[in-house]
């Protein structure tokens, strides 16, 4: 069995944006790398190269890609970057392929990524945790950089973490490690569902959310919801802190539009079901009243394509 803390050789599962920016920051530093991706049209362009637009330069590089979920089977490390909805579904390709004792990393969007995985492999082969590093896809083989941001892992074996936090560090990346990663999953997830859904519903860049006084009133009311079913979890979020945090997101990404909102445009699914939808389920389960998050929850629902 290979030594968690020795990361040689690096798989991306996803060719999405970050699987791509990652793909990049890893390449780039002499870390044999491979992207696993099933859309033939994006494999095809990839393999003819990758350009990453950062620090205002628009920057070429050749990245391994392939279609096989066996590329996996060398990977000392697999890094999922695919959407949450599509966690299991991509375990279920590459887990038979996944060498003995391999650590799988996670920080996707969502809750509910960690539980997914460790239907596949044990847990102490889960690395896990939240990113604010963001990307956005500007074409097949095109990735523009979003700026610096954090990055928080944590895990049951502190070897595996170890080996990601270094592999993260020769890579550039601001990393750190918390003893409690779950509680970052969710204030991600919360900061998330204070604004996805707002902005994709109504239409409308990060920032529009902040100079209308009902859209600010439904996500202090989203929050609220979200902060009480995580108290009931036993996950420790301040409401007050939160909801600053949240009003500064938008107001620091004033011109984006979420990704949500770029599902829906594009008539894809969304990730509604693993943030305001998984606040609903748990709040459900302890009898914790969530009617804002299951509204917007069914709104977004009945956009996505049937």
């Amino acid at each position: 069995m290979r030594r968690k803390n020795t990361i040689k050789r690096v798989s991306i599962v996803g060719a999405g944006a970050m699987g791509c920016l990652f793909a990049y920051f890893f390449t780039r530093s002499g870390i044999d790398t491979g992207l696993f991706e099933t859309n033939p049209d994006v494999v095809e362009k990839i393999r003819h190269g990758l350009t990453v637009a950062i620090d205002g330069e628009r920057v070429p590089i050749r990245v391994e890609v392939s279609d096989q979920p066996g590329s996996v089977g060398a990977a000392d490390a697999v890094f999922l970057f695919v959407k949450s909805y599509a966690t299991r579904p991509a375990m279920e390709m590459v887990s038979p392929f996944l060498p003995p004792g391999s650590t799988v990393v996670s920080l996707q969007n969502g809750i509910g990524n960690r539980e997914a995985i460790a239907g596949f492999v044990p847990p102490e082969q889960i690395v896990y945790g939240a990113t604010t590093i963001g990307a956005t896809k500007t074409g097949l083989n095109e990735v523009s950089y979003g700026g610096s941001g954090d990055i928080i892992i944590g895990g049951d074996d502190e070897a595996a973490v170890a080996g990601v936090s270094g592999l993260l560090e020769k890579s550039g990346l601001p990393v750190s490690v918390s003893p409690d990663p779950e509680t970052a999953v969710w204030r991600k997830a919360v900061i998330n569902a204070g604004i996805n859904p707002l902005g994709a519903l109504l239409g409308i860049p990060n920032g529009k959310i902040l100079e209308n006084p009902y859209s600010l009133a439904l996500q202090e009311a989203i929050l609220r919801e979200a902060v009480a079913v995580a108290h009931g979890l036993s996950v420790s979020i301040d409401f007050t802190e939160i909801a600053i945090s949240t009003r500064k997101v938008c107001a620091a990404t004033s011109a984006n539009r979420c990704s949500m909102l770029q599902d829906i445009e594009a008539g894809r699914k969304t990730e509604i079901d693993s943030i305001n939808g998984y606040i609903n389920r748990q709040g459900k389960a302890l009898s914790i009243y969530t009617p804002v998050n299951e509204t917007l929850c069914r709104l977004i629902k009945s956009r996505e394509p049937v």
